[in-house]
């Protein structure tokens, strides 16, 4: 069998160029879009890659701020609690004070007005025992009330303690003016000479005394000097009174009491 040599030539020629044809218009744009496409695949996973990163670095940054937002809300809580509760005890211990305060207030208000209606009692009291007791001295004895009430003021000059003596008698002796003999009533010639004679024999005083009236305080007689006071009023003697239901030896005390109204 013969060979025919320039039908293979040809056709070898042929085959190299559809190779030459085939790799210039088909295996090249092929590769190259492939390449393309790979280039890109690998470009999307690369952003891909740095996306994924950039999420997980701002998911753990926001992982920290958001534990750094429960730490300082806690925080917070805990310095607002404290606040909360620092003003609560301030609150109740303003208003502990403001009742202490009120009750004592309260306590003060009651007790001066139990002061004052004990004090008016008192001078009701003896205003009544005064007029009462000088109605029945005129109808029942020759001696009035004024003179019970010198005998008493008497008594009471001489039942004075050596202090209550020395201190009068040095406020006598700094002042050039009278030692003040003061009452509700007017008095008698008789009951200012036996007055003037208690003082100057219990203080040793040569100089007159000067009598005055006045409508205010106790019925009663005191003797006054430079602000310093010795007195006997039916207050007093009422105040005895009331002192001696206080104490265990109650009739020991009403009798002394007693006897000074005699």
């Amino acid at each position: 069998m013969l060979i025919d040599w320039f039908t293979v030539a040809a056709q070898l020629v042929n085959f190299l160029i559809l190779v030459w044809l085939l790799r210039r218009f088909l295996y090249q744009p092929v590769l190259k879009a492939i390449e393309e496409r790979e280039r890109k695949i690998a470009g999307e996973l690369e952003h891909a890659a740095t996306a994924e990163q950039e999420a997980s670095r701002e998911q753990a940054e926001w992982k920290r701020k958001n534990e750094e937002f429960e730490n300082r809300r806690a925080e917070m809580l805990r310095v607002a609690a404290a606040e909360v509760e620092q003003t609560r005890s301030g609150l109740l211990t303003d208003a502990r004070k403001e009742y202490e305060t009120l009750h004592t207030r309260l306590q003060e208000s009651l007790s001066n007005e139990q002061r004052e209606l004990e004090q008016e009692t008192i001078r009701t009291i003896s205003n009544e025992v005064f007029a009462l007791t000088g109605k029945i001295l005129s109808e029942l004895a020759d001696a009035s009330l004024e003179e019970k009430i010198v005998e008493a003021f008497c008594r009471r000059l001489q039942m004075a303690g050596e202090d209550e003596i020395a201190d009068m008698r040095s406020a006598m002796t700094e002042q050039k003016i009278r030692p003040v003999v003061r009452s509700r009533f007017e008095f008698g010639p008789e009951e200012r000479l036996k007055i003037e004679q208690t003082v100057k024999s219990r203080f040793d005083l040569n100089a007159p005394l000067s009598f005055e009236t006045s409508a205010e305080g106790n019925a009663g007689i005191e003797l006054c000097m430079n602000g310093r006071c010795i007195s006997w009023t039916f207050g007093t003697a009422i105040d005895s009174l009331r002192n001696a239901t206080r104490k265990p030896d109650l009739h020991d005390d009403e009798d002394t009491a007693l006897q000074q109204l005699r």
